[in-house]
């Protein structure tokens, strides 16, 4: 790395500021380019996953979504690249660790990350071109945007778009609506009054030409900002970009100016609603938000001590607020956060969910009051401390991040972008010590929620209620709408736009050529390491269980997992096991109350989670094994505390607290019914490959369809179902909480292992020597077709089988294969020519399940139509040798992907538990490597299980489902 002197001058970039940021071990360069005036920022550290990111300010004077729609438009061609779809193109194959654009209310980015540097500057060629010389084709404009679409004279007119089907499937989420609302009540006439993502009501607006004009005026270099992370040669970076693209505008431009609005003076007060399915109850359904201007962006020390205020008050379970809602009854569940980065202005925000309209004066006296008598006798000590403790180990944390450089930019740009220099977002450990000093000793906290939150005139309460006739509104406007642009066309006006309709399916369903291929850089195959390392746990037993052991560099963080076989579980306690965990790493033990318990495990780790998993081994598909993990991440320094506490939980969980147990079940179901209704594909996922194998089963039960209904009928009956359920409690903690088949997982620093098998041995000793057997599971039988309609606008279409019957007949090839599926065929006829947001491939090779997902998807007959050509599509596929080879390169990249610590001893203690080896993740690559197109097409006859063995599962717009019910054997309201 050469040396670079302040004021110096590298290939057109002056340097303004270097230095050492300890924090984050890296040297740390900003640059202003002499003749365009754009900043660039470069980290640089001995990180291989090098990091390239352009950013545009790109600022919305409407809700259209004008930038968001330019975010997918530039990356479908440019001048050097005159391919149709650039990006998908590039995805198919290659070592990229990250690709992707992105687009926020005041700026759009255009981030990849990859660890071969070949690569590296070929990516960034092609994004570099692309944002500043796009071709910008009407085609283009009317695919990723909106069009209108009529494939006949007789069918009903229909709007069409990618961003227009994205965002209707974004705003099913009322969340998404309180955001809105509350940015358009702090900020009114302001750049962030505006949806830049476009409200799909308004998208329609939008014209061809101010379309391209809105590039025009936003990307330019000077309004740019270029940021280069990793261990990539600086001057190399800048060279480049300078003699490739920079140099070649000879002047700069103003920048886009961001529009900061009128000040609020008077608290607001907004109304609003969001839909619901037709028929379905409204009481205990309101959201409710209450939102106040904080600071600025640049109000650092102020913004990094809201972020713990935040979770002093809202989050966590020690509040002494939290607990007053929730005595008070006026919701199912409450929280908050603080906002420092997403405008100009800091916000913070806490939210009621499942309450009533009419709660609504009742809770503003309460929070008012509870803040004040809070501040005037003063926080709670321990849990000011358990507080800035989780924040700090956030902090840490970060640096185990294996997009770390992505994670970097996203502080600096705001910073950037707002006149601040990175430094001081990337410097922070005597921000947060004199944060801590403050706190505990001054009453900083106590003065900051007085002034910002008591006494502030800059705030919004929005009330969002549940409507049933809103879903058939916003349908009929719609319609009214489009019945009016078909009603003034002639004859000869409709016969042009089903031309205009056919001509853009048949533009959508023209591969590239070869020869246009051609011209986009690519890895080859010499370019592949043949030999690329894989981490494997060290198989031990501490005690008599059994003990995995993954020595890495955590950053002195030590992730423990503790696992519990569920195979003594009988079939109906299973749909209560998620709520088991849940209420276990919350409730409290004999000696601490839930409140306690919240501070104390605060205090002493970064988190305490659960998850649940049904292994199938390799070799042994009749057979699972289930287990409920215990996640724990704690300091180095903590760990003595953190092993204690959860030794404590798990020979002393107490369920007394009656009442507390009843607010976590209201709350996760207000959850899981949000997450249903605005998503909702994980459902309709589990469901249909339920029947396909014992893990199936085993998930349908414990986090599928069978589970949510369950809960939902817990929660809306629960005086009838608390006995039962506290039984089921009690059950499963005998059932579960024993040393017999346990498994514990570590990933740390060597020194911390071999310090947890001590505390180890006595969290062992603890438990119950028990011997169970394992129940005789007998589950249900569930419809091989099935739909579940809920009040979003679009839907999510699942097809799975089981693909390979026999386990020896998959091998490597098979990735190639699916990497052409996933990012060419499903790409091409589900997501541009069918309109959905995305479409990817779920499979897992030990089962030998498959299954195809679409994502907020504006069709359902046409998409299975899609997945049942795959027979026919794969026994004729026809590739060029480069496009093969293209394949081969993305299942290679997927196949050994960059992780951090945490994620690289999971996928150990997987592959472990499942029986895969090193040897198999090496054979899978050499496959990989030598596949041929003889190879992919002798998989086409596994594809008739799509046709005779077919397992469906639609979840989304009644509507749509409606149209085409025939496809269902039973139909089913959530």
């Amino acid at each position: 790395m050469p040396t670079f002197a302040i004021g110096s001058t590298c290939h057109g970039f002056i340097l303004d500021r270097v230095s050492f940021v300890e924090e984050i071990n890296s040297t740390v360069y900003l640059f202003t380019h002499a003749v365009l005036g754009c900043q660039a920022l470069a980290i640089k550290n001995q990180d291989p996953n090098k990091t390239f990111c352009i950013s545009f300010m790109t600022v919305p004077e409407d809700s259209t979504g004008v930038a968001h729609i330019l975010e997918h438009a530039v990356l479908m061609g440019s001048r050097k690249y005159p391919v149709k779809d650039v990006f998908g193109e590039i995805h198919k194959g290659g070592l990229m660790t990250f690709l992707n654009a992105m687009t926020g209310a005041d700026t759009t980015w255009y981030p990849f990350a990859t660890r071969n540097e070949k690569e590296y500057f070929n990516i960034m060629d092609v994004y570099c071109d692309v944002v500043f010389n796009p071709l910008l084709l009407r085609s283009t404009f009317e695919q990723e945007g909106w069009h209108y679409h009529l494939e006949k004279e007789e069918d009903r007119l229909q709007y069409m778009g990618v961003v227009l089907n994205e965002m209707k499937g974004a705003y099913s989420d009322p969340i998404r609506s309180l955001f809105h609302h509350i940015y358009r009540g702090l900020m009114p006439d302001s750049t962030y009054a505006h949806e830049s993502g476009g409200d799909p009501r308004r998208i329609p607006d939008l014209s061809y030409e101010q379309f391209v004009e809105f590039h025009r005026s936003h990307y330019h270099p000077s309004n740019s900002t270029l940021f280069f992370y990793g261990n990539a040669d600086l001057e190399a970076e800048l060279a480049f970009v300078q003699e490739n693209f920079l140099r070649n505008f000879d002047k700069p431009v103003a920048k886009a100016r961001i529009r900061e609005g009128l000040d609020v003076s008077v608290p607001l007060s907004i109304e609003d609603s969001y839909p619901v399915q037709p028929g379905s109850p409204t009481t205990e359904r309101t959201f409710l938000a209450i939102s106040s201007v904080i600071g600025t962006i640049r109000d650092r020390k102020l913004n990094t001590a809201f972020q713990i205020i935040a979770n002093i008050l809202f989050n966590s379970d020690g509040s002494p607020l939290k607990k007053a809602v929730f005595n008070a009854g006026v919701c199912k569940d409450f929280g908050g956060l603080f906002l420092s980065s997403s405008s100009v202005k800091s916000l913070i925000i806490t939210y009621l969910m499942g309450t009533d309209a009419r709660k609504r004066d009742h809770f503003l006296a309460l929070y008012n009051a509870t803040l004040k008598r809070m501040v005037d006798q003063g926080l709670d000590r321990e849990l000011m401390l358990s507080e800035l403790n989780k924040y700090e180990f956030s902090v840490r944390e970060e640096m185990n991040k294996a997009q770390r450089g992505l994670d970097l930019i996203s502080k600096a740009l705001p910073a950037m972008k707002s006149g601040m220099t990175p430094f001081e977002v990337l410097e922070i450990d005597a921000l947060l010590a004199e944060i801590r000093r403050q706190a505990t000793g001054e009453g900083y906290f106590e003065q900051l929620i007085r002034t910002y939150l008591l006494e502030n005139p800059a705030t919004v309460t929005v009330t969002l209620a549940p409507d049933p006739e809103k879903t058939a509104q916003n349908a009929q406007e719609e319609q009214q709408r489009l019945q009016a642009f078909h009603a003034s066309l002639d004859a000869d006006g409709r016969r042009q736009l089903v031309q205009r309709t056919r001509e853009l399916m048949t533009l959508q369903a023209t591969a590239n050529t070869a020869e246009e291929l051609r011209g986009l850089p690519r890895l080859g195959l010499d370019d592949l390491d043949p030999h690329p390392p894989f981490h494997a746990v060290q198989p031990a037993t501490l005690g008599d269980v059994e003990f995995l052991v993954n020595d890495l560099d955590t950053n002195g963080i030590c992730y423990l997992d503790f696992g519990f076989d569920c195979s003594a579980l009988p079939l109906e306690l299973l749909p209560y096991l998620d709520l088991f965990a849940t209420i276990l790493t919350e409730i409290g033990t004999a000696d601490k109350d839930y409140m306690q318990f919240a501070k104390a495990i605060n205090l002493c780790t970064g988190d305490f989670t659960h998850s649940f998993q049904a292994y199938v081994r390799d070799g042994e598909r009749d057979t699972v094994r289930p287990i409920l993990w215990l996640h724990v991440k704690a300091l180095s320094s903590y760990l003595d505390q953190a092993v204690e506490l959860l030794t404590e939980v798990l020979s002393s969980v107490d369920f007394s607290d009656e009442h507390h147990i009843e607010e976590i079940i209201h709350r996760e179901f207000a959850w899981a019914e949000h997450s249903v209704q605005s998503e909702g594909y994980t459902l309709a996922a589990t469901r249909a490959f339920s029947p396909l194998s014992l893990a199936g089963q085993y998930n349908e039960q414990v986090h599928g369809v069978t589970a949510y209904l369950h809960l939902k009928q817990l929660s809306g009956d629960y005086g009838n179902g608390e006995a039962n359920l506290h039984a089921a409690l009690r059950q499963i903690r005998e059932l579960l909480l024993r040393r017999q088949g346990m498994v514990i997982a570590v990933t740390a620093e060597g020194r911390d292992i071999s310090r947890f098998q001590h505390l180890g041995l006595n969290l062992i000793g603890s438990l119950s020597d028990r011997i169970v057997t394992p129940a005789e599971l007998r589950f249900p039988s569930l419809p091989r077709t099935q739909a579940f309609t809920t009040s979003a606008e679009v839907v999510y279409n699942v097809q799975a089988c089981t693909l390979f019957p026999e386990s020896g007949r998959y091998n490597g090839s098979f990735e190639v294969l699916r990497t052409w599926m996933s990012r060419d065929y499903l790409w091409n006829t589900v997501r541009q020519m069918g309109g959905a947001y995305g479409c990817f491939i779920q499979f897992n090779h030990l089962s030998g399940n498959f299954g195809m997902i679409s994502y907020r998807d504006p069709q359902v007959q046409k998409t299975f139509d899609a997945y049942e050509a795959l027979p026919t599509v794969v026994a004729g596929l026809d590739l060029s040798r480069e496009l093969l080879q293209q394949l081969v390169v993305g299942a290679y990249g997927a196949a050994t992907p960059h992780q951090g610590p945490a994620a690289k001893g999971t996928t150990a203690r997987n592959d472990y538990l499942t029986g895969v080896t090193t040897a198999f993740r090496q054979q899978r690559i050499e496959e990989i490597i030598r596949t041929g197109i003889d190879d992919l097409r002798s998989f086409a006859p596994l594809f008739r299980q799509l046709l005779e063995d077919r397992h469906r599962a639609t979840i989304g717009n009644r509507d749509k489902i409606d149209q085409d019910k025939a496809l269902f054997a039973e139909v089913t309201e959530l």
